[in-house]
């Protein structure tokens, strides 16, 4: 097998496996339940689209092979840098869903999962960018933080899954968990690629193969949850001393208070309260054999 065909013929799979979930996705109308999925599958298939489109220039003769290969170079790593990014909005996406049964922790979750982003990116920049970094190195040190990051949260949206779901009412069979579960596949690959990619890289290599195998499969895994009818959710039901019940108030605690509304009475009306009282009690304090009944709005 040519060179040409280790490279075209990965990312045409891609394009149709990844046709075929959008259609997967749009067929049950889910694509505006998750906005965020929906724009990563296109983005990816536009993308996969273009650098097939771009790497066929040299073989179609309209363009040299350096040419092409800088316009591919251009391509890929700004297409490889926003694909990361789509990614951490997927899985937070998929975080705001998971914890809806328990809107204290959803809100409270929301910056937390922010700043675990912010640590995780700071991270993965201090392991792979040296002082010597700069220029396109910088760039392609860059795109692999991103992917780093995205992958490391993939693997813990995955475990917290795993851990929470019968709590959360979030069964193994329901979008939330597979589209979760496809992207903690993504992850384990990219990692070793990545580690790989650092002593040898070739476009046809096994590592190369496997990794494209795998994405396959994720994209396949998408495919079927949507295809597949989805379980009602279950209700959350838990004792009130269970630890999530005591985050879940801490977290609406913490949250904004309603707003407060200041009530006055008009006069009149506090002043048939005391009349009424004084009527009833008598002066000394003690009850009276007749009421007489006030005048204003508390007689009607």
């Amino acid at each position: 097998m040519t060179t040409w065909l280790h490279f075209a013929l990965p990312l045409a799979a891609e394009i149709l496996f990844l046709l075929t979930a959008l259609i997967c996705i749009y067929r049950v109308q889910k694509n505006r339940i998750y906005p965020a999925l929906w724009q990563l599958l296109m983005f990816w298939a536009a993308s996969d689209a273009l650098l097939l489109a771009v790497g066929s220039l040299h073989r179609l003769h309209l363009a040299n092979g350096l040419h092409t290969y800088e316009a591919y170079f251009y391509t890929y790593w700004p297409s490889f840098a926003i694909n990361s990014i789509l990614v951490l909005r997927v899985l937070h996406e998929m975080f705001r869903h998971a914890v809806r049964s328990v809107p204290g922790v959803q809100k409270l979750g929301r910056p937390i999962f922010f700043w675990a982003l912010a640590v995780s990116v700071i991270l993965a920049f201090a392991a792979g960018i040296t002082p010597h970094t700069s220029g396109m190195s910088l760039l392609l040190a860059s795109a692999q933080v991103l992917a780093r990051s995205q992958s490391v949260l993939a693997l813990c949206m995955v475990a917290f899954l795993a851990i929470a779901s019968q709590t959360l009412g979030v069964s193994y069979s329901s979008r939330i968990f597979g589209v979760t579960f496809g992207f903690g596949l993504m992850a384990t690959g990219n990692l070793v690629h990545s580690a790989l990619f650092a002593y040898h890289y070739n476009v046809g290599s096994a590592a190369s193969l496997v990794l494209e195998a795998v994405n396959l499969a994720a994209i396949a895994l998408w495919a079927v949850y949507f295809l597949k009818p989805e379980p009602a959710r279950r209700l959350v039901t838990m004792p009130v001393t269970s630890p999530l019940m005591r985050w879940n108030e801490v977290a609406q605690t913490l949250g904004n208070p309603a707003g407060q509304v200041a009530v006055s009475y008009p006069p009149s009306f506090m002043n048939d309260v005391f009349e009424l009282v004084n009527d009833v009690m008598g002066p000394a304090g003690w009850p009276q054999k007749a009421v007489s009944r006030p005048s204003g709005p508390m007689a009607s």
